[in-house]
């Protein structure tokens, strides 16, 4: 975390791209969505998000 925290702009150039997740998104030539994907994995990462360690109690 230190690591991080002293180079933080070298990590984080835009910090409005912060929280986005991965995505795909296919548009038309008139802008309309015609193909959208979230990736809810970034987050997403614990079978029980409330108690992502719980899987070390088993």
């Amino acid at each position: 975390m230190t690591e991080v925290l002293s180079h933080w702009n070298t990590y984080v150039p835009n910090g409005a791209y912060l929280t986005q997740r991965g995505g795909t998104f296919l548009f038309d030539s008139q802008g309309k969505l015609l193909y959208e994907y979230r990736d809810g994995g970034l987050l997403g990462f614990a079978q029980n998000m409330s108690r992502p360690l719980s899987f070390l109690l088993d």
